[in-house]
């Protein structure tokens, strides 16, 4: 059986695991509009990329064919 000491440990590390989390949780609010600007960015540039790569790949093929 756990002594009154074990339990009040306990219920302070819920306590504040529970600051912890919330603590994030209103930092993840706060920072949410730079977080969607920093991944519309990235979508961005992955698009710019692919269509180079199928550009290339298309310009390669065409190249490649018999005259």
């Amino acid at each position: 059986m756990r002594n009154i000491q074990g339990v009040n440990d306990s219920i302070a590390a819920a306590g504040a695991s529970t600051s912890v989390v919330t603590a994030i949780a209103a930092r993840a609010i706060e920072l949410q509009p730079i977080i969607s600007a920093t991944s519309g960015v990235i979508a961005i540039i992955t698009g710019l990329f692919a269509i180079m790569y199928y550009i290339k790949k298309l310009n390669g093929k065409d190249s490649k064919q018999p005259n």
